[in-house]
């Protein structure tokens, strides 16, 4: 399909390195024009072009469309080019790339700023650090921009993009910026181009040769939103857009007492659990979608805002509550959608403005109340795109104004927070850097202790925090005999020094509301809440037959918790280095260079590193402490190793009583010493002569060593290292790249440490302000988990 004139411009723009900012119509074709020049650039220029794209959403229901759409053409690539491109989708209800993997990712807000932040919300404690390195180097694109919450998601945005955007090209899209927020945004970007589109090309696209082009009368109705009013206008296909899933459920059931028997009744929002979602939105593509007879239709659809971005479908009338100027846009455009057709928008006012305000003097309150105004004005009136834009310039401009200016007045206290939750401390860190997208998953389950195997993984709904505090509220108080009512997951993180595979989950009672900041799953007893195919997650109707349950072992999280086998240090770092090559080393051949050209390093240098932090991750092992413990773990189990074999893994099932019992009573007399600092404060100054002497690389590879198991470690403990340790490590250099090799000086390794080292070795700890060594360091031990995992699986299937 060839290419509208201005997603050419924007194919240009980012072949050529250059970030974009683009104003075009609903309906236009926005998500091609961001990722014809990716697709294009990932099978004809694989070695200039970022290697990987996040698709970022405001909604679930955007990322799933695209996700559909893309996963099918990439069929097509494959026949066509011989290569595969991997398309995959990252939001809370399909959870299908915890771990960013794939080539094309479409994911949502609040998982591509958790990750950034190093707390993702898809991956437990432990494993914190391994998803922000996907994010340096790939091709970042945000799509319905102006849809991002101005006072958390969006700040927290723009403070990445001017360092994210030095290595790969970022684009932002959307159909409703004012010109004040358009050229603002540049400054955040300055190297992007913005790209708008004629009023003759509009109308090319509006009408798609010969057609003539779509209509929609706007009204605004100074009265609540009731079945009564739906009811009245209805003709073939009505869209009735609430703000808030009570508000769509009770208008939902009101219409259900009075709709004919020949009207189909359906209902949207984001508490449905994937399957029922994806069979409401066929639903509805069968009824009112692209190529669906539409003039046959007898269809009213209740929703919120998980329709009103990504839904290819187009109603006769649209009934909407009162909402941001951008937002009614985006929900007119599921109105009369297509060239030719006529369509009514109907605005009716609000008495709570949730949940885009919740206060009174909110600037989205005062913002909502002129846009009423204004559209009330306009009563009858058709708005085009033109007009549309007029809305937007004459209502959103001023707020948009207060937000760049206080964006830009905010930078170094909104930096701070963002660098301290970097480092692990996440206090308040979701209400102040993703307050509108922050959720948790919710579960249902009379006796939650069967999900503790892994509860990142059970079946549950995600609610926002600021819905979630009612339900919990009302759950707490409600006169209902129940074992228990409510309890959230407890975590163990121990002092974040723990290098143990095993997590420690338990559940704990919720008192008060204020307990939701400390958790991110809760459980409700059935008694109180349930689930229904046709209404989803209802938090007021319990005793239904939903229960949350886990997917088979092997499609978990907690994959890495399989058994052990016993592996020998030499065999196992072999093993890591081509598990580096093979899955790690290809997602840096973009990444990596580019890192090292806008930080003014040396040609292959952050390959270099990655080699190294896998060559010398688990040197720490090496310790006499370490390798005691190990042999006797061995020997407790029956499975001794002869004394002079270095160790990497010992065997071990957590679902073996003996391997459980022995490592207790092993570490009771013998403590199991902690080897990742240990090991990279011993190799600091190999490291540091390997690198040419790069002070800011070799912290980066030094971090990530120190962290490749507890992600935020910032001490050592004392170590002594095995007599023979450099004759080991001798023996490993050789299975990493030659020209590598003769840089390594193993007679640097330190084989045990002092009382300074230990106190000073804080300072080998690299840190958000270092931008370009903090980029470095989640590059090398996102490659370095992938590589020690994926090595650690090779040595079980070894045996």
């Amino acid at each position: 399909m060839v290419l509208y004139p201005y997603q050419q411009r924007v194919r240009n723009h980012i072949l050529q390195g250059k970030s974009v900012i683009l104003q075009a119509p609903t309906g236009a074709g926005k998500t091609r024009a961001a990722l014809a020049p990716f697709i294009e650039g990932f099978f004809d220029q694989p070695d200039s072009t970022p290697r990987k794209c996040l698709y970022v959403t405001p909604m679930r229901v955007l990322a799933n469309q695209f996700y559909a759409e893309y996963r099918a053409l990439a069929d097509s690539y494959c026949r066509r080019h011989g290569r595969h491109l991997d398309v995959r989708i990252q939001t809370g209800e399909q959870p299908d790339d915890r771990r960013f993997e794939g080539d094309l990712i479409f994911c949502t807000i609040d998982q591509f700023l958790s990750s950034y932040l190093v707390m993702p919300y898809s991956l437990p404690y432990r494993l914190a650090n391994l998803n922000a390195g996907a994010i340096a180097g790939s091709y970042l694109v945000f799509d319905e921009f102006h849809l991002f919450d101005s006072e958390a998601a969006l700040p927290t945005i723009l403070h990445a993009l001017p360092t994210l955007s030095r290595l790969a090209p970022v684009m932002l899209m959307t159909a409703t910026f004012s010109i004040h927020m358009l050229k603002s945004l540049t400054s955040f970007l300055p190297n992007a181009e913005i790209v708008t589109l004629t009023r003759d090309e509009i109308t090319a696209i509006d009408c798609r040769g010969e057609q003539s082009p779509r209509q929609r009368y706007w009204t605004a109705v100074d009265q609540p939103l009731c079945a009564d009013a739906v009811l009245q206008r209805h003709q073939r296909s009505s869209l009735v857009i609430c703000n808030t899933v009570t508000r769509a459920r009770a208008l939902y059931r009101e219409l259900k007492q009075k709709v004919g028997q020949d009207t189909e009744l359906l209902l949207l929002h984001s508490q449905f659990l994937p399957d029922d979602r994806r069979r409401i939105e066929g639903e509805l593509q069968r009824r009112i979608g692209v190529n669906a007879n539409r003039t046959c239709a007898n269809v009213i659809v209740v929703a919120t805002q998980a329709i009103e971005v990504g839904v290819d479908i187009s109603a006769e009338v649209l009934h909407t509550e009162l909402a941001p100027p951008a937002s009614l846009i985006q929900r007119a455009g599921r109105c009369a959608r297509y060239p030719g057709e006529k369509g009514e928008v109907i605005v009716y006012r609000v008495e709570k403005y949730a949940p885009y305000a919740f206060e009174a003097d909110e600037l989205l309150k005062q913002e909502m109340d002129t846009a009423w105004q204004w559209l009330h004005k306009c009563k009858g009136e058709i708005f085009d795109f033109t007009r549309e834009q007029e809305l937007v310039n004459t209502v959103s401009a001023p707020r948009d104004k207060q937000v760049i200016d206080g964006l830009n007045a905010d930078r170094f206290n909104r930096s701070n927070y963002i660098h301290i939750c970097q480092q692990g401390n996440r206090c308040g860190a979701s209400r102040l850097l993703v307050r509108d997208v922050d959720s948790r998953l919710v579960l249902i389950h009379p006796n939650p202790d069967q999900l503790l195997d892994s509860p990142y993984d059970a079946i549950g709904l995600n609610i926002p925090v600021y819905s979630l505090r009612a339900m919990v509220q009302e759950w707490l108080q409600r006169s209902v005999t129940a074992p228990w009512r409510v309890k959230r997951l407890y975590e163990r993180q121990s002092d974040d020094r723990a290098e143990s595979r095993q997590m420690v989950y338990h559940w704990v009672d919720v008192q008060d509301t204020k307990e939701l900041g400390e958790t991110a799953i809760l459980v409700v007893h059935p008694v109180l809440a349930g689930y229904s195919e046709r209404e989803g997650f209802l938090p007021d109707t319990g005793d239904l037959p939903f229960v949350s349950s886990l997917p088979s072992a092997t499609m978990r999280i907690e994959r890495a918790l399989q058994p052990l086998q016993v592996e020998n240090y030499t065999e196992h770092i072999q093993r890591v280095l081509q598990a580096f090559s093979e899955l790690a080393l290809p997602e840096l051949r973009y990444a990596a260079p580019a890192l090292e050209r806008a930080a003014n390093w040396p040609e292959g240098s952050v390959i270099q590193a990655a080699w190294l932090a896998c060559l010398l991750h688990d040197v720490g092992k090496l310790s006499s402490a370490w390798q005691q413990w190990a042999h006797a773990y061995q020997q407790a189990i029956n499975q001794p190793v002869a004394a002079h074999v270095a160790l990497a893994h010992t065997a071990f099932d957590r679902q073996n009583p003996l391997h459980v019992q022995a490592q207790q009573q092993v570490s009771a007399k013998i403590p199991r010493p902690r080897h990742a600092s240990e090991g990279a404060l011993a190799c600091a100054q190999m490291i540091t002569e390997a690198l040419g002497n790069q002070r800011c690389l070799t912290k980066a590879t030094i971090t990530a060593i120190a962290r490749h198991h507890a992600p935020f470690v910032n001490d050592c403990q004392p170590f002594q290292l095995v007599p023979n340790a450099d004759h080991i490590l001798a023996c490993t250099v050789q299975h990493i790249p030659s020209a590598l090799r003769q840089h390594i000086k193993v007679n640097l390794l330190c084989k045990q440490s002092n009382g300074n080292q230990i106190q000073e070795f804080g300072n080998w700890i690299t840190t958000p302000r270092d931008q370009f060594g903090w980029m470095a360091y989640t590059l090398l031990v996102r490659a370095l988990r992938r590589a020690d995992q994926r090595g650690t699986e090779l040595g079980r299937g070894a045996l």
